[in-house]
């Protein structure tokens, strides 16, 4: 067997890796929390110990040399596999399955399948943040993040899971007390809105947006009023009570509207590009409890309302 050549302190490589990936020595020793000077003499040392010159150093910045850009590749891999195998071992961690959703997901369309997930999956313990942010699946905030948007998501692997379509709906009892047989006639209602001047294609959602597509012209169409809530499932509520008729995501409405609690007074939607996607990270989509995550929430999508 071939002697095993000393590999540089595991101290050294890291300033490089922190230096690498921000570009300073100065933002490099915040994040490991030491000096300037002890990220420059680690990273020296490690030069001289190559015998290469693995950056090219300017008054506020650092630039990697070709050799630099090869090993810090390698060093990364190298790191994100000492995490991996630490994470393995750790008590309790391989057990968790950490979903990240937007709350309406979340509470409309994830959590009445879930159990079904739970049943054929019994080694893993489930946790769900319901969040409006975007978890980053670089820093270990989640395995898995549930997401709405356009896509794709570049760096990351995504499975699109259900195209968005953004149909009226409301309580029977409100569609029995009001005609409602044309998109027009919507405009004589109590309208439900959700918030969505947030998101950058909010210009394309609500029911403003709505209307025109139905070919609705009509001055009361730029002067809408009602109620506004921050979420889906909290508008999907108030149709629920009868409040007004509220235009939100069909896929997150099926069930209510397969068991009746729910119609569509009109059968016009607003289509557009945006889609439900799940997303991990490539070096973690072959993860077998990942893999399975993925193939079942793919499969549940497609299945449409909760049978």
């Amino acid at each position: 067997m071939s002697e095993r050549r000393p590999t540089p302190p595991l101290v050294a490589l890291r300033a490089f890796d922190a230096a690498a990936r921000l570009g300073s020595f100065r933002e490099a020793a915040e994040e490991l929390g030491v000096t300037p000077g002890a990220v420059s003499r680690h990273i020296k040392a490690l030069e001289m110990r190559l015998g290469l010159r693995l950056f090219d150093r300017f008054n506020r910045s650092v630039v990697l040399t070709a050799d630099g850009r090869r090993l810090a590749q390698g060093v990364a891999d190298a790191f994100e596999r000492l995490e991996s195998a630490l994470e393995a071992v750790r008590p309790g961690r391989s057990r968790q399955l950490r979903i990240s959703a937007l709350p309406s997901l979340a509470g409309k369309w994830l959590s009445p399948r879930l159990h079904r997930f739970s049943e054929d999956n019994p080694d893993l313990d489930l946790i769900v943040f319901a969040e409006d942010r975007i978890a980053d699946l670089s820093n270990g905030e989640a395995d898995v993040a549930l997401r709405y948007g356009e896509g794709p998501y570049p760096g990351q692997v995504a499975r699109r899971l259900m195209s968005e379509r953004l149909i009226p709906v409301c309580a029977p009892s409100l569609a029995a007390a009001r005609a409602m047989r044309t998109p027009a006639d919507l405009l004589g209602a109590v309208l439900i809105h959700e918030s969505w001047h947030d998101l950058p294609f909010a210009d394309r959602m609500g029911w403003k947006a709505w209307f025109e597509s139905a070919g609705v012209v009509d001055p009361r169409v730029q002067h809408l009023r009602g109620p506004v809530f921050s979420h889906s499932h909290l508008a999907l509520e108030a149709a629920l009570s009868g409040r007004g008729v509220a235009l939100t995501s069909a896929p997150l409405a099926a069930d209510d509207l397969k068991e009746g609690r729910l119609i569509q007074p009109v059968d016009h939607a607003l289509t557009n590009n945006l889609a439900y996607w799940a997303v991990v990270l490539p070096e973690r989509a072959d993860e077998p409890k990942l893999r399975r995550f993925l193939n079942w929430i793919e499969a549940e999508a497609h299945a449409g309302p909760i049978e």
